[in-house]
């Protein structure tokens, strides 16, 4: 039966709709436009939304679902799609099955296992010895599911050019997390994506400095020398301007430099920590991102490389890259779903408007995804993913958490 949301007013991913409606039927949006300038049949299902906005499901572009126990939350708080970086396919196909069933949880876009040169670096990469594997590689992951690719911290640049260039011919994005190679040079060769802060900023560190792993937690080393990085220069300018002319979309996960340091005190959105979270976090599994070993002066450098990373997030704004939103769910502190929130927070502290940040997490998120059109987005033919909100989201990126009904497929959840 087709279903109206009516007297609401729609922010469609673009613009306002005031008063506004939307149409679906089944998992489809059918139409999207003024309430006031058409009348439905009676075969309509008519959803008063008494005033409130509508706004396209949220999407986080960086997530490990297979460490999410709690996939009901994304859609708690409104996140309807989540991008993964590097689960099985296994966990992958059955996740999509669920969701499929309409279980509560978001549906999620698979960049694939992370692909290393030589060895690989985590549990779930592959490594490519020779670059002629490459393009079977991609192939069989495709064949598994993959929406896009990953690049991981031990590719080297004959493995990260094979992959782009069959990538591009494939019409999958591939984006990178990577700490050897330039972020200049994965942008040169055309890479989609960009992840976390450091990533686009290594290359700019004279040095990266030492860190003792085995008196300290080696994640003091995305904070170290970051501190000291200036905005400023004709280093930064090219590359805020390459990024720009690349349209690569960079994903900063500010969330993953802010929260985990302080997770036991903190909580993301103000929301509050689930004790099955907490102890989750506290298993010896999550020390690589601990803090354990680090002194006062550690900490100050973490407080520091935050600010440094925001600056850097407003300078690529100034500068016309696309900023998109993802959180690295569910690292220490990083709660599904609400992490998100915390996350735009953090990019309107960086410069960006409520509603540019709004965009970050739908629009410019699907583009990333190559999925324009079909999610991010409330228009004839998109997915009917949606968040009915009691507020403005326009207003106050707080808003967003005002959340009164989520429908993913079109089922209110």
């Amino acid at each position: 039966m087709p279903t109206a949301i009516i007297n609401v007013t729609v922010w469609n991913g673009s613009f306002t709709i005031k008063p506004g409606f939307v149409l679906w039927q089944g998992d489809t949006i059918a139409d999207v436009g003024r309430a006031d300038v058409v009348r439905f049949s009676s075969a309509v299902k008519l959803v008063d939304g008494k005033g409130g906005w509508v706004i396209p499901g949220l999407i986080d572009l960086h997530v490990h679902v297979d460490e999410v126990k709690t996939p009901e939350l994304f859609v708690r708080y409104g996140v309807t799609s989540v991008r993964d970086m590097g689960s099985s396919p296994q966990v992958i196909s059955e996740w999509r099955r669920r969701w499929r069933e309409g279980q509560k949880r978001p549906y999620v876009y698979w960049t694939g296992r992370n692909i290393d040169t030589g060895k690989p670096s985590w549990w779930e990469a592959v490594a490519v010895k020779q670059v002629a594997e490459v393009p079977g590689l991609l192939e069989h992951l495709r064949k598994l599911g993959a929406d896009g690719f990953k690049l991981y911290v031990n590719a080297d640049s004959a493995t990260a050019e094979a992959v782009i260039d069959y990538a591009r011919w494939m019409g999958l994005p591939v984006t990178a997390h990577h700490e050897t190679i330039p972020a200049s040079d994965l942008l040169r060769m055309g890479i989609s994506g960009i992840e976390h802060a450091h990533c686009l900023l290594h290359e700019l560190l004279p040095s990266r400095p030492h860190i003792d792993e085995k008196r300290k937690s080696n994640y003091l080393r995305v904070f170290s020398g970051f501190d000291r990085l200036s905005v400023e220069g004709e280093r930064v300018r090219r590359l805020m301007e390459l990024a720009y002319a690349t349209s690569v979309v960079w994903t900063p996960t500010l969330s993953l430099y802010d929260i985990p340091p302080w997770w036991r005190s903190k909580s993301p959105a103000g929301v509050p920590v689930p004790a099955s979270w907490r102890a989750e976090w506290s298993r010896p599994y999550w020390d690589f991102l601990s803090t354990r070993g680090w002194t006062p002066a550690d900490f100050r450098i973490a407080e520091r490389a935050l600010e440094v990373y925001k600056r850097f997030v407003r300078e690529a704004h100034r500068y016309g890259v696309q900023v998109g939103a993802g959180t690295d769910t569910p690292a220490p502190g990083l709660l599904p779903g609400a992490a998100l929130h915390h996350e735009l927070r953090l990019l309107v502290e960086s410069g960006l408007s409520p509603e540019e940040a709004l965009r970050a997490t739908t629009a410019t998120a699907a583009r990333a995804l190559r999925q324009e059109g079909r999610v991010g987005v409330l228009a004839a033919g998109a997915r009917a993913d949606m968040v009915l909100l009691e507020k403005s989201p326009l207003e106050r990126v707080e808003n967003l958490l005002a959340i009164r009904k989520v429908y993913v497929r079109g089922r209110e959840m």
